[in-house]
């Protein structure tokens, strides 16, 4: 047993589990039930402080992500190089498998950099409403295109 490729394989497990947790928890529990219990100009700082508390476990797992995927991916004999992206069907899926990620990353990016400033400070009340209408959608996204990069990790796995 290679416990460097066991270490790899289930911190990219543990970072797929806080970030798709954290998404999924917010998109069908956090957001609805703050949504349906505080005025308006309360979510402008309640979610706020929950999205700057999550930030380093997201960027964490994106890290781990980036860290143990490049060593998974270069330790697998079916990595033919960057080359070779659609000469079998792992590197395909592995390929759409990328895509869809940096789709996630950048919901993800969109709403930090953009979704919150909006809940925080918005131009007006119906700005916010807006702006966790989108934070619920993008966290929705991100929680869906999660479960797809899992269907796609386990099609590659079965290639």
């Amino acid at each position: 047993m290679d416990l460097v490729q066991v270490s790899a394989v289930w911190l990219h497990s543990l970072a797929t589990v806080v970030l798709l947790g954290y998404y999924a928890v917010m998109a069908l529990i956090v957001i609805p039930v703050l949504r349906a219990t505080l005025k308006e100009s309360a979510l402008g700082r309640v979610i706020p402080d929950i999205e700057r508390r999550a930030l380093p476990l997201v960027l964490g797992a994106v890290g781990v992500f980036l860290l143990t995927g490049l060593s998974l991916l270069l330790s697998d004999h079916r990595y033919l190089g960057l080359g070779h992206v659609v000469d079998n069907t792992w590197s395909v899926i592995l390929l759409v498998k990328h895509i869809v990620v940096i789709a996630l990353v950048a919901i993800g990016v969109w709403i930090d950099v953009v979704v919150v400033r909006d809940i925080a400070l918005p131009a007006d009340e119906l700005g916010r409403t807006a702006a966790v209408r989108r934070l619920a959608l993008g966290a929705t996204l991100i929680a869906t295109l999660g479960a797809t990069v899992l269907l796609l990790t386990a099609a590659a796995q079965a290639s």
